[in-house]
Parts: C-alpha cells; sequence; structure tokens
C-alpha cells in the first residue's frame, strides 16, 4: 500500500469512528470487489469511502460505480489539494490526512 493512501486510510477511519461507525479497511464484498474502508454504525447504515491519492488514481480507477448498491452513504476520500472539481458531484468528498479527516461534501443517501 502506498504511504499516502495509508494516511487517507488512517484519518478517514478516525473520522468514521467519530461519527459513530465500526470500520474496516479492505473488506471484501460479495462480487470480490474490495472497498477502502467500509463502516457500519448502530442504526445499520453503511459508508463506504474510496481513497484517491492522485488524479491518476482516480482517472485510471472505475470500479467504484460497483460499490453503490452495496451502501447508504459514498465518500471519495482525497488529500488536501485534489481538484475536487473532478469528482462526481452525486458522491460525497472527505478530505483526509494521517490525523483525522473532514467532510466536505456531504454523500446522498
Amino acid at each position: 500500500m502506498h504511504r499516502t493512501e495509508a494516511l487517507l486510510r488512517h484519518g478517514v477511519s478516525r473520522l468514521l469512528s467519530d461519527m459513530g461507525y465500526g470500520t474496516l479497511s479492505e473488506f471484501k464484498l460479495t462480487t470480490g470487489r474490495r472497498v477502502d474502508v467500509i463502516g457500519l454504525n448502530d442504526r445499520s447504515e453503511f459508508v463506504i469511502a474510496e481513497i484517491k491519492s492522485s488524479i491518476a488514481d482516480f482517472r485510471s480507477d472505475r470500479k467504484w460505480s460497483e460499490y453503490l448498491p452495496f451502501c447508504d452513504q459514498f465518500y471519495f476520500a482525497v488529500p488536501e489539494g485534489f481538484p475536487q472539481s473532478i469528482l462526481p458531484g452525486e458522491c460525497g468528498v472527505i478530505v483526509a490526512d494521517g490525523y483525522g479527516a473532514a467532510i466536505r461534501r456531504p454523500a446522498t443517501e
């Protein structure tokens, strides 16, 4: 795993934990795909965060849309300075680092 991805994963997991979610990383779905971070809260709501460490990472990976049926909310998790305007508008955006994260655009349910 790339160091930037590991830092983003840590920050996202801390944010989701603070929001009341139990989290798992590299969780395998029934389709065989693995999500970067998935969270489940006490209301049985699932959230998935797909980590994108760079523009090239985002542009080269289109499998994220296959994750949508498996969650109530979907976010892209990106580092500070990532051009959020290139991310699909229907998805939430989390900006993260190794210490924490913040929701910059809420996800739709």
